[in-house]
């Protein structure tokens, strides 16, 4: 039976992975939000990448069975992601409708004289907005309300990366990472567009967790700002740094979370070619979900790992999901979590 699955800009959720067998297919059609068909679209999964035709479609073959991460891109749109499962006979057929991209000014990031992470929060039109909430995670950072120029400030931070996330009622939500040296001071002028979205607790939620990352967790484990920035448009898949701790061999799966939210679940390494490094704010990787000393991913995740004296080694306990206000859509969890250890946590730029 053929598949069908409408997307909207969000991440499509799927039963459990597949067992491997014989190659499949992943056909569809890409429209903009009014139903017209949109062709030239770069369609990418698995490591393939095909171009949709004058009326929108698209087919992907020889592509395994199991779980897929599906990126649609085109200029002037905004990029768009599925979770796709191939576990049937019959090509599994994707409609996708891609909305058109906000036009917005990216932060200014500059060195200061001073210590800290201060700077303005403004309209595109650089009217102050006061009001809006500042998060800085990382250590010894914080959060605030900007005052009425718009201002904010963080004079303790210092040495290390700090995600900078600003909301505000009526605005689209800003994030992106600053980093600092010891002693060094960066002022940050944010500009905010008109939007409809509503802030979210569980993406709050997510960021305070980070922060507890940054601020324990060793840097070697993630990469982001003037790192990722030398990557320029290559996918992640092909970075190095991040294949010698999630696995370089073909049937390599990874453990696979996005924006600290929303667990797409365990996936081969290739769709990690879905997100190029200039999409992205900083990205997390591990060879073992267990030894992140914060415990905030295998909480997000539903396990916990025990230590099992005298040899010292942890084990996956699964244990219910929970959903923690809302906050964790999983298909990650129990068997499928003990397969797979290494994890990958990509923040996207916003």
């Amino acid at each position: 039976m053929r598949k069908a699955l409408l997307v909207a800009l969000a991440l499509g959720s799927a039963g459990p992975v597949a067992a491997q067998g014989i190659a499949r297919s992943v056909i569809g059609a890409v429209r903009d939000s009014a139903g017209a068909p949109l062709d030239a679209a770069e369609v990418l999964v698995a490591g393939r990448r095909v171009i949709s035709n004058a009326a929108g479609a698209f087919r992907v073959d020889s592509l395994q069975p199991g779980p897929h991460v599906l990126t649609v891109r085109k200029i002037g749109y905004q990029p768009l992601r599925v979770r796709v499962e191939i576990s049937s006979s019959a090509p599994v057929e994707v409609r996708l409708v891609m909305a058109r991209a906000s036009v917005e000014l990216p932060p200014i990031v500059v060195e200061a004289p001073r210590t800290g992470i201060y700077g303005t929060v403004t309209e595109s039109d650089v009217r102050p907005l006061p009001g809006a909430k500042i998060q800085v995670s990382g250590p010894d950072g914080g959060e605030m309300i900007t005052d009425s120029a718009g201002y904010f400030n963080f004079p303790k931070a210092d040495r290390g990366q700090y995600l900078l996330r600003a909301t505000l009622a009526g605005h689209a939500e800003r994030r992106f990472l600053v980093e600092l040296k010891r002693g060094e001071g960066r002022e940050v002028a944010v500009r905010m567009a008109r939007s409809a979205e509503l802030a979210s607790r569980a993406d709050e939620e997510a960021v305070e967790a980070m922060g507890e990352r940054l601020s324990v967790n060793l840097s070697r484990e993630r990469m982001g700002g003037v790192e990722l920035t030398r990557y320029e448009s290559l996918g992640l898949c092909d970075v190095n740094k991040i294949r010698a701790d999630v696995g370089r061999g073909s049937d390599a799966l990874t453990i696979l979370i996005l924006n600290g939210t929303w667990v797409v679940g365990v996936v081969p390494v290739s769709s990690l070619c879905s997100w190029r490094a200039d999409e992205v704010a900083l990205v997390e990787f591990g060879s073992d979900v267990c030894r992140d000393v914060t415990r905030t991913i295998p909480d997000l995740l539903g396990i916990w790992c025990e230590t099992v004296p005298p040899s010292g080694r942890t084990r996956d306990v699964p244990r219910s999901i929970m959903s923690r206000g809302g906050r964790v859509r999983t298909q990650a969890g129990g068997r499928a979590v003990q397969d797979a250890r290494s994890f990958v946590v990509i923040w996207e730029k916003r």
